[in-house]
């Protein structure tokens, strides 16, 4: 869904709880008043831990189109896992030109915590536990938000060690990586679980088959990265069971479409693909208007709850979460 930035012209009742936002001028933002956040700072030789990520527990949401709803439906997986295992991250990697703001399409941007202008890894390394505290929660979901207004992009290796923490104090990491510009930067996403959010149109599959192809290759490099022998005095990495793999692909049908005209039918979709998809999820204008009015993302329409319950299972499968169940 489009992020809102500014609304206009709006009524509400005087009893409900601001929601709109426009960001500062001059950059300044209204959070700046409260502390930065210390534990997340470079840690000492003592506190440093090889972090084994091939337990699987990074899932990145990735789409070959823009605005095909990557952000809503890494958020939504994220507070469905979240109400059946704890705990559970979210990380707004879309930090290229325009992007993040994921706390605001949430409505949560105006809740105390740390984003990642806040979070410095000069070192590469963080502390996981003092970053996922320090981090505003949305449904029980701890949120690293990135805020173009407020501060530079995150440094590669800043989101490297920032997966890594998380993924090492928490039961699953859902990484929104928009159209997956900051993949091939972190070797934590390349090697993570992908799931592939696809466009149900004519150009959004031809989109989504480059992109998949993209990821394939990508994923191969790694393979030959990680099985090379390590240099000298160098410990070998460990190595996921499938590293880089497409877990699965989300079928979302196109915004504005009058009387589906354009909208490509699942079947279709796997035909064209050679693979399974999951879907179709449906646009919802209650959802719609709630994230146009700033009130974020609320009610999971009835009908796409089917769908998100089967991409919700697959990770649990792949990620190995049978034992985290609540």
């Amino acid at each position: 869904m489009i992020r809102p930035m500014t609304a206009f012209g709006a009524s509400r009742s005087t009893n409900e709880p601001q929601r709109y936002y426009t960001p500062p001028r001059g950059g300044t933002h209204a959070r700046s008043s409260r502390p930065r956040p210390q534990e997340v700072m470079r840690r000492n030789d003592a506190q440093r831990e090889v972090i084994d990520l091939s337990g699987g527990n990074v899932v990145t949401l990735s789409s070959g189109s823009g605005g095909a709803g990557t952000s809503t439906l890494s958020a939504v997986l994220a507070r469905a896992l979240a109400g059946r295992h704890a705990p559970t991250a979210l990380i707004d990697a879309d930090v290229r030109m325009c992007g993040g703001g994921l706390d605001v399409l949430l409505g949560i941007e105006h809740e105390h915590g740390s984003r990642w202008h806040d979070v410095h890894a000069p070192l590469g390394q963080l502390s996981g536990p003092a970053l996922y505290r320090q981090l505003p929660k949305w449904d029980g979901v701890a949120v690293l938000s990135f805020d173009p207004w407020n501060g530079d992009a995150p440094k590669p290796w800043e989101l490297e060690a920032a997966v890594h923490a998380l993924a090492a104090c928490d039961e699953v990491v859902v990484v929104d990586a928009a159209r997956g510009e900051c993949i091939p930067e972190a070797p934590s996403l390349i090697e993570a679980s992908h799931i592939v959010v696809v466009e149900l149109s004519v150009l959004g599959l031809a989109r989504a088959r480059a992109h998949l192809d993209w990821l394939e290759r990508q994923g191969r490099e790694s393979v030959e990265r990680r099985t090379a022998p390590p240099g000298p005095g160098q410990p070998a990495r460990p190595v996921a069971e499938h590293p880089g793999d497409v877990i699965a692909i989300v079928g979302i049908e196109p915004r504005g479409s009058a009387r589906m005209r354009g909208v490509i039918d699942v079947r279709e979709a796997k035909t064209y693909l050679g693979r399974d998809v999951i879907g179709p999820i449906r646009n919802d204008p209650k959802m719609c208007g709630d994230v146009l009015e700033g009130l974020g993302v609320r009610t999971l329409p009835k009908r796409n709850a089917a769908p998100l319950d089967v991409l919700t299972r697959e990770v649990e499968r792949v990620c190995d979460l049978s034992g985290a169940l609540r």
